[in-house]
């Protein structure tokens, strides 16, 4: 619903003739109701409010007070430059291209007016590697020689960021909500990603932050030889001081797996939200802070070139009981492979009883899969992680599962409810099969906790590109 926009709706009533009497939450700010109050399926005219807002509609019985149903809807905004005020981490990824398989990462603090105060970039790849790049201010230089950003009514837009060391980077991005965009790299680098609004407590960010169980994935390939692909998964526990415990790092080399304990410690983040994690062993990431609930993530050492995310595992567990939708991707011996799907899994059961997928798998030409049956099962034994075997549109493939907290979004970790949820949860993905070396997601539903824009439903392809001469 549009703001101030004027919508009909009724209420079906049973056993009563008296009616339902209107209301909304949050109180003051949610529209009006013209009548109040209305008989069975007899409409009254809603006004939405005239701005951006997430409103719950109300029926109450006239006869019993104590009987109502209601219904939420989001009040689309309009965006504009002034949608985007704060700091905000981007993280962008690239399969191949001119850096060759790559990971940029950020932060970068937008003033609503299209301006750029300041921020860092990391940019981790084969042929580049560009550690704590300031991003300089707009200054008085002509396009696109200087930092700046723009967003239209619709919440596309573009960010030109300019750094110390001679980068020019330019994002095409589209926006879901105030807190949270995909983006496109349009600089000739071929990355897509995402931008978050990125919280802190006041006075800034905390080691207070990085507390609790986390979960992370990551890819990449190894400094060595880039030619080698690299996944990690793994789980670990941080403090809120400065210690890691209970860590498990596994990582798929070339199809070759591996698994290692680890503890250690971490750096408090700075004024961008950006810390370190030593894992032990000559082997540390760079983090940057979306919230509590959610890192950004690179390796920040001589071993591998890896970018990924943590997420927090609050209360939840793998248990699959549910109607999940999945994501992969990684490298075959075809080249790169993206599958998507869903499947369910009845609550007593460990077996996949129904699900769909479809796949793309690289070469040329291409070998793309659809409406393919899912099949397999799933086991949970090592606490806050599990596995995974599907029969999907990519093949036969195996998983190691590290749980994610139920009231976290993976996809936009700032329309996270608050809170943790004791239950099942959602999931990292780490293949550990031969076939694929990559990672994914695995989600149940969730509903956004930001007001999105008109016609803002975002949809964000990456893949590497196949040429031919003929």
């Amino acid at each position: 619903i549009q703001p101030s926009q004027t919508v009909n709706i009724s209420a079906n009533v049973s056993h009563d003739t008296a009616g339902v009497i209107w209301s909304c939450s949050p109180v003051g700010a949610c529209g009006t109701f013209s009548p109040a109050s209305t008989g069975n399926e007899v409409v009254t005219t809603y006004t939405a409010p005239a701005s951006a807002a997430s409103v719950t509609i109300i029926a109450t019985s006239v006869t019993d007070s104590g009987k109502s149903a209601t219904a939420s809807t989001l009040i689309s905004g309009i965006a504009s430059n002034a949608t985007l005020s704060g700091q905000y981490a981007f993280f962008l990824t690239s399969p191949t291209g001119n850096r060759g398989t790559a990971s940029l990462l950020g932060s970068v603090s937008l003033n609503g007016d299209g301006t750029v105060t300041a921020g860092i970039v990391d940019i981790i790849s084969t042929s580049v590697l560009d550690l704590q790049d300031q991003i300089l201010p707009t200054s008085a230089n002509p396009q696109p020689n200087t930092s700046s950003f723009t967003v239209d009514t619709t919440g596309h837009g573009a960010l030109i960021l300019r750094t110390a060391s001679g980068q020019l980077l330019g994002f095409s991005f589209a926006l879901t909500s105030p807190a949270h965009a995909l983006l496109t790299e349009i600089d000739g680098n071929p990355g897509s990603g995402t931008m978050d609004l990125q919280q802190h407590p006041a006075g800034g960010f905390a080691a207070s932050q990085i507390n609790g169980g986390f979960s992370f994935t990551m890819t990449g390939t190894a400094k060595a030889n880039p030619a080698t692909k690299v996944s990690f998964g793994g789980i670990f526990t941080a403090d809120g001081v400065g210690s890691l415990s209970g860590g498990t790092l596994d990582i798929n080399t070339a199809a070759i797996m591996t698994t290692s304990p680890f503890s250690g410690s971490f750096s408090a983040p700075d004024s961008n939200g950006r810390g370190t994690l030593q894992l032990g062993g000559g082997r540390s990431f760079a983090y940057y802070v979306i919230s509590s609930k959610a890192l950004r993530l690179f390796e920040a050492d001589n071993l591998n070139l890896m970018g990924g995310s943590a997420y927090a595992q609050g209360g939840s567990v793998v248990f699959l009981g549910d109607n999940y939708f999945y994501q992969y991707s990684g490298w075959s011996s075809a080249g790169r492979v993206t599958t998507a799907g869903e499947f369910y899994i009845v609550e007593t059961d460990i077996d996949i009883s129904a699900g769909i997928s479809d796949s793309n798998s690289g070469g040329f030409p291409a070998n793309p899969k659809s409406a393919v049956k899912v099949s397999g099962s799933y086991d949970t034994s090592p606490a806050g992680a599990g596995t995974l075997t599907l029969v999907d549109a990519a093949g036969s493939s195996t998983f190691n599962l590290y749980v994610v907290d139920h009231n976290v979004n993976i996809l936009d970790p700032n329309a996270s409810p608050s809170g943790f949820f004791s239950g099942g949860g959602n999931a990292l993905m780490l293949h550990t099969d031969v076939n694929v070396n990559g990672i994914g997601v695995m989600i149940s539903n969730t509903n956004p906790g930001f007001p999105s824009f008109l016609g803002n439903n975002a949809l964000q392809l990456t893949n590497a590109i196949t040429t031919s001469t003929t």
